[in-house]
């Protein structure tokens, strides 16, 4: 008997190992964390990465707390809080851009949804003290769901510079982008201008990342693939692409996308394969060839995910890998070239 239960509690370790409910080896073996966020109050999902160009050093990290308490957080490189935005009730991803026009200034500008009034927010970020402002018109910028907002990400088209936001809710439905305009006052409005996408989804997206330079949109349909779509409205293809990621050792949900941009439109794009707590690696440019897995040590369940390849020595010389991690509900940030192996 003593040995059958030995046998029999082998055979059930092994299945929980399988299934990711134990920490596998590359979660041991895998690079550790140059700096971590303190946990966040309610929950933390989605995160995105402000380059600051003229001084690297002061560059920050911006996660959401998707909580119905939530809000934006901004962090330095080290994972210190510098500014906490207005409350948010239950905020959706996490996006940046650069250099946005309006009639009050040039910003740079992060971006979330809200699921549960079914509207867009945009923040200004101060480039001297990294807090944010709320420059969203009094009118509000609605997603055009009655419900369950759930993915959001911004993209800037190269040839203009407009800003647009796109936008999914929690269910197999079409992608929502918003052309995002001056209100006349320096605020930020929002108009729905296309809805797309449903026909090629088998189960729903939240992670989403734009190339800005390709005009390519990519999300993570959980539970079938990568879907690739044109970003412009005005491309008469498409918009559908491509669907990849069908495979390649995928577990559990498609979560969180990132870019790694390198200059003459190389670079790759990353997944988050949140069963086995690994991320896929894609080449950016062409038909986003499958390049490699890597993982992290102890980050487990990972949903948002940000690079930027900005050198900022000493800690992050080859650019930043930042993941969400579940097992502290946090943030943490590593060496772009640690994480990946990849230049």
């Amino acid at each position: 008997m003593g040995r059958t239960k030995k046998t029999y509690g082998l055979i059930l370790l092994a299945f929980l190992v399988s299934c990711g409910h134990i920490s596998d080896r590359r979660l041991r073996e895998g690079p550790r964390p140059k700096a971590e966020t303190r946990p966040v109050p309610g929950e933390a999902d989605e995160v995105g990465f402000w380059n600051n160009d003229r001084d690297p050093q002061k560059s920050a990290l911006i996660g959401n707390d998707k909580s119905a308490s939530g809000a934006l957080y901004v962090y330095d490189l080290q994972g210190q809080i510098i500014d906490r935005s207005v409350h948010i009730n239950r905020p959706t991803g996490v996006s940046v851009r650069h250099n946005i026009r309006t009639t009050a200034g040039t910003y740079d500008v992060v971006g979330c949804g809200v699921r549960s009034t079914n509207e867009i927010k945009i923040f200004a970020i101060d480039p001297e003290t990294r807090k944010l402002t709320d420059i969203t018109s009094p009118k509000g910028i609605p997603t055009g769901f009655e419900k369950d907002t759930y993915g959001f990400c911004l993209y800037k088209r190269s040839k203009d510079g407009q800003l647009f936001a796109f936008v999914t809710r929690k269910g197999t439905d079409h992608i929502h982008q918003i052309l995002l305009t001056d209100d006349g006052t320096g605020k930020i409005e929002g108009k729905l201008i296309r809805k797309f996408g449903k026909e090629n989804m088998k189960s729903f997206v939240e992670g989403m990342v734009a190339d800005d330079e390709y005009g390519y949109l990519y999300c993570s349909d959980e539970d079938y693939a990568i879907l690739k779509f044109y970003a412009d409205p005005n491309v008469k293809k498409g918009p559908f692409i491509q669907s990849f990621g069908v495979r390649d050792g995928i577990q559990g949900d498609r979560e969180g996308l990132a870019l790694y941009k390198k200059p003459h439109g190389k670079g790759y794009l990353i997944v988050s394969s949140q069963g086995d707590s690994a991320f896929k690696i894609y080449q950016r440019e062409g038909s986003n060839k499958f390049v490699k897995s890597a993982a992290l040590r102890g980050v487990r369940r990972t949903d948002g995910i940000a690079t930027s390849s900005l050198s900022i020595p000493p800690l992050y010389p080859s650019g930043v890998f930042a993941a969400h991690n579940d097992t502290d509900n946090n943030y943490v940030l590593f060496d772009w070239y640690e994480f990946s192996r990849l230049k």
